[in-house]
C-alpha cells in the first residue's frame, strides 16, 4: 500500500478496527462495523470558524478560572478563599516541589498551550499562511493533549466539596463556573471534532503548496 493511500483509511479509537473512509452527507456520521462507536462525522464547511470561536471562549474561561477564586469556605465563622494561585503558593511553601511542578504543567501550562496552539493553528489555516508552523503546532497538540488534566482537577474539587459539606458552608466563586464551562466546551469540542479533522483541513488548504 502506498503512503498516500493511508489517508483513505481511519482506525476506530475504541476497538482499533481499520475502515476505509467514505464521503459523508450532511448531518450523517460513520460508525464502526465492529463496536458501533462513532468514527467520524460530517463537518460543515465553516467548522473551522466554529471551532475557533469555541476555543477562544474556552481560553478566556480558563484564564478567568486561574485569576478568580474557586470557592469561599466558611467553617464556624472562619473564612478561607480557595483559588489556584494560592494553592500553588501553599504547595511550594511546604516544599512539595515535584507535586507543584506537575500540577503547574498538568492544569496550567499544558491546557493553556493546547488552547493557544489550536487558536493560532486555526487562524493560520484560515489565512492560508505558515504551513510549517501549523504542522508543528498540530504535532505539539497531539503530543501534550493526553497530559491536559483540568477535568481531573475539577473532579477532585467536586470530591473535596462533598467531603466539606458536613463541616463548612461553601460559596462557589467565578472560577468554579469558568472551569465548569471549560470542561463542557472541551467535551463538546472533542466529541464533535478530532485532530484528524483538523489535519484533513490542513491537507485541503496546504496540500497543493
Amino acid at each position: 500500500m502506498k503512503e498516500n493511500e493511508l489517508d483513505n483509511f481511519i482506525i476506530c479509537k475504541k476497538c482499533h478496527t481499520l475502515h476505509r473512509k467514505i464521503k459523508l452527507h450532511h448531518g450523517t456520521k460513520a460508525l464502526c462495523q465492529r463496536c458501533n462507536s462513532v468514527i467520524y462525522r460530517y463537518h460543515e464547511p465553516n467548522f473551522i470558524d466554529n471551532l475557533l470561536a469555541l476555543s477562544l471562549v474556552s481560553l478566556i474561561s480558563l484564564i478567568v478560572a486561574f485569576i478568580f477564586s474557586i470557592m469561599r469556605i466558611n467553617i464556624n465563622g472562619i473564612y478561607q478563599t480557595l483559588d489556584i494561585g494560592s494553592m500553588f503558593i501553599v504547595i511550594f511553601n511546604n516544599q512539595y516541589y515535584l507535586v507543584g511542578i506537575m500540577l503547574t504543567l498538568l492544569i496550567f501550562i499544558f491546557p493553556l498551550t493546547i488552547l493557544v496552539s489550536i487558536i493560532v493553528a486555526l487562524t493560520l489555516i484560515k489565512l492560508k499562511k505558515s504551513k510549517y508552523l501549523v504542522k508543528r503546532l498540530l504535532i505539539l497538540i497531539a503530543k501534550i493533549l493526553p497530559w491536559s488534566m483540568v477535568d481531573i482537577f475539577f473532579i477532585s474539587i467536586l470530591v473535596a466539596m462533598v467531603k466539606l459539606f458536613d463541616y463548612a458552608q461553601l460559596e462557589l466563586g467565578v472560577a468554579f463556573g469558568a472551569m465548569f464551562l471549560v470542561i463542557i466546551l472541551d467535551i463538546f469540542i472533542l466529541k464533535r471534532v478530532t485532530l484528524g479533522d483538523i489535519w484533513e483541513e490542513y491537507e485541503r488548504v496546504y496540500g497543493g503548496e
